[in-house]
């Protein structure tokens, strides 16, 4: 089962993706608060991959499953709107309206499609102008919600490089439809997997999870998947750790709590022969690893170090 999914991830020799736009096909989207670690959970996945690649692809940063920003393949966007807007934009609203935050949110939303019409912005640039036409401050709390609210009413979209522009709402889909899509890609980016990893993956409850599985039809996996990757060093927030009801697959459960400390913050995992063995970090003093299983062979190691550093940059 871990090489199958391994390989569906894409994280296997002779699975790679050739592209960081096929890569985000693959797995619906990376997860992408951090801009940063969103390209590198690309990279991972596409040989000599650059960050110029990356924001040249036809991608877009939107909030999609669980209600979390991921980047994903622009033809991705109307299906999983599908879904998730109506779960997940009446959250954003509400917490708005609790916020104090919704009315003048509504009275900016036809500002703020002229204004990221202009040009792509930054949030901190978006409010600033907002604020020379006159709209008063969202307050600290609000003004989080801001932007994935105006993104849950098909009207901004963000990019790879994690600016936002305007954008259309996207074409409608049936939901139906749409659940199909969710369970055949699902299964062919997270497989072998059942009802229950779909409901967590994506937070639809478990009911519609098995509603989708059924109107996807049968699935076989590859017969003879390739064998694990002698290292990866997925991104923090990798979706290989969020794709299924339970990381034992990959981390040991007495080593859960090194990765996701508390505070909700998942941690950057290093595979060592497809399971987790440890954390990095890639910083002044370049890579660095604190393991807690078996760690990978040094070649592997450098390898890849020099992979992340190339990604990078200077």
């Amino acid at each position: 089962m871990r090489r199958l999914r391994l390989a569906a991830q894409r994280l296997s020799p002779g699975a790679e993706a050739g592209s960081a736009h096929e890569a985000a096909l693959a797995v619906c989207g990376v997860q992408a608060q951090d801009v940063r670690a969103a390209g590198l959970a690309l990279r991972s996945r596409v040989p000599d991959l650059t960050r110029a690649d990356v924001d040249a692809a036809p991608l877009v940063r939107t909030w999609t499953v669980r209600g979390t920003v991921h980047l994903i393949a622009e033809e991705d966007r109307a299906w999983l709107h599908a879904l998730c807007a109506p779960r997940y934009g009446p959250r954003f609203e509400a917490m708005l309206a609790k916020r104090g935050g919704l009315d003048t949110a509504r009275e900016m939303l036809e500002d703020i499609g002229d204004v990221l019409a202009e040009k792509p912005r930054a949030r901190a640039a978006l409010l600033a102008e907002l604020a020379s036409r006159g709209h008063p401050d969202l307050g600290a709390y609000a003004v989080n919600v801001l932007v994935p609210w105006a993104n849950q009413q098909g009207r901004v979209v963000g990019l790879a490089d994690g600016r936002l522009c305007a954008s259309d709402p996207p074409p409608a889909v049936d939901f139906d439809e749409a659940l199909a899509t969710m369970a055949r890609r699902y299964l062919a980016g997270y497989g072998p997997a059942g009802a229950e990893d779909l409901a967590h993956w994506s937070g639809q409850p478990l009911s519609i999870a098995r509603r989708a599985l059924e109107a996807a039809g049968s699935f076989e996996p590859a017969s003879d998947p390739p064998p694990a990757p002698a290292l990866k060093l997925l991104a923090g927030f990798d979706t290989t750790m969020l794709g299924h009801r339970s990381r034992g697959w990959l981390v040991p459960a007495e080593h859960d709590r090194r990765i996701l400390p508390g505070g909700g913050m998942l941690r950057p995992v290093a595979l060592s022969r497809g399971v987790g063995a440890g954390t990095w970090r890639y910083g002044a003093r370049g890579l660095e690893v604190d393991w807690f299983g078996r760690p990978a062979g040094a070649r592997a190691l450098r390898a890849e170090a020099t992979n992340v550093a190339r990604f990078l940059g200077p």
